[in-house]
């Protein structure tokens, strides 16, 4: 894919990428410090119960595999039990793991863009794709201990993709192998991560790579058979708000598809969401034909995995109250798409490139600097949420109470209550990095 001799990267061009690319590293790792929130609350006050019942009984498969809401999450119970029992209490253990599993991916995605792209545009391509996946909505994933989960799930499914579409020839090899356990491992983090195991079905089947389909088939379907175990009563009760208005389910998918700027209008936020759904599904049609390239093939495979999250939010999260405001969090589950749409974008980049070069080059520039300039927006908000959060933590410890608390804090106050005494007894979680003005961690 390379271009013809001198139309490389101008150096002014070469040291804008650059130089954007580490300023927004810099923004998200201050992010990361500003939107940490040490102090459990919500899920984590119901996962500590959890911990001291392992505590008491030592039941440590149920602690780590027992279901949370359709989810089996031992890599979060263990990395809490780690914290607990030898770290003191500081969540630093599950902000460490988001951080790792979002940077992790966003090395994947972007060393995946940078093979995609033409040799001129290998630098500014891989910037990009690192800069989608590093968004600020994606790093307060990593920032909120009741979140990481998806991190984790998000990093492993993409890593499986890149390992059985990036293997050379068909058929069963070990390197596949390894794409069948690491999907394993991304459920394990999330059960968002099961949609990886259609995707990868649906790879074989577009490359009549039957010994292939035939593992995934058998593996996955295993897997998931025991992953789904024992929790049909929560399967069918998640399901019902989608049977009973499938379009309130539709419309949560495509707002779903919007995220992160799904807030700018809930009402007509899935006219975007649908655009988007028709884009992708329309390149994965158009581009992942039979002899489509490896590039092709990830591109695809990482359009896929995320359409395929927004159908299970559909499912899942329809008949909820206020169902249209998809959660932020799930966010960073996009990050595949937004990438693997670029991926498919850069041979017309090309084409551009070879057409006009001191236009593709003004466009390039232009959208590393709209990239950086949302984020910047984005992380104004990040910062500011999770200071709302932190200073309602900080009043409640304080013993005052307000009907916000209920959302924020957990749904019973006088159960919260009893946990921060016990936490205060132990000396578990007493540490806050960011307080409001005249307040203390107790």
């Amino acid at each position: 894919m390379a271009l013809a001799q001198g139309s490389a990267l101008s150096p002014r061009l070469r040291g804008l990428a650059l130089a954007v690319l580490a300023l927004y590293l810099a923004l998200s790792a201050y992010v990361l410090w500003r939107a940490a929130v040490l102090t459990p609350y919500s899920d984590e006050i119901d996962w500590i119960h959890r911990w001291r019942e392992l505590d008491a009984y030592g039941d440590w498969p149920r602690y780590l595999l027992a279901p949370v809401n359709l989810h089996r999450i031992p890599l979060t119970f263990g990395l809490l039990a780690l914290d607990m029992q030898a770290l003191g209490g500081t969540n630093l253990p599950l902000i460490a793991s988001g951080a790792l599993a979002v940077g992790g991916m966003a090395l994947l995605l972007g060393r995946e863009a940078a093979r995609a792209a033409p040799t001129p545009l290998a630098l500014p391509a891989a910037a990009l794709a690192v800069m989608l996946t590093l968004m600020a909505e994606n790093i307060l994933d990593a920032a909120t201990p009741i979140c990481v989960n998806y991190t984790h799930g998000a990093v492993f499914a993409v890593l499986a993709m890149v390992l059985a579409e990036g293997a050379a020839g068909d058929g069963f090899s070990l390197r596949r192998a390894a794409a069948l356990l690491v999907a394993m491992v991304a459920a394990l983090g999330d059960a968002a991560a099961l949609a990886v195991w259609p995707v990868l079905a649906i790879g074989a089947v577009r490359r009549r790579d039957w010994i292939w389909l035939t593992a995934v088939l058998v593996a996955g379907g295993v897997f998931v058979g025991l992953y789904a175990s024992g929790q049909g009563g929560q399967t069918r009760s998640s399901t019902h708000g989608a049977l009973q208005d499938p379009v309130g389910a539709v419309r949560l998918a495509l707002n779903y598809l919007l995220l992160p700027w799904t807030r700018l209008s809930l009402g007509l936020a899935w006219i975007g969401g649908l655009v988007i759904a028709l884009a992708g599904l329309a390149a994965v049609v158009l581009r992942g034909r039979r002899q489509a390239s490896r590039a092709e093939r990830i591109a695809c495979s990482l359009i896929l995995f995320s359409l395929g999250t927004a159908a299970m939010a559909g499912l899942g999260r329809s008949g909820q109250p206020d169902a249209l405001n998809v959660p932020l969090r799930y966010s960073v589950l996009l990050a595949p798409l937004h990438v693997g749409l670029l991926m498919l974008a850069l041979p017309y980049a090309s084409e551009l490139w070879r057409a006009n070069r001191g236009l593709a080059q003004a466009l390039v520039a232009g959208v590393l600097l709209l990239a950086a300039a949302q984020n910047g927006v984005m992380a104004m908000k990040v910062i500011r949420a999770s200071d709302i959060v932190r200073n309602i933590l900080t009043d409640f410890r304080e013993g005052r109470r307000t009907p916000e608390m209920l959302g924020f804090v957990h749904p019973d106050l006088a159960y919260a209550e009893r946990v921060y005494a016990g936490l205060r007894q132990d000396g578990l979680f007493q540490h806050e990095l960011h307080l409001k003005p005249g307040t203390s961690a107790r």
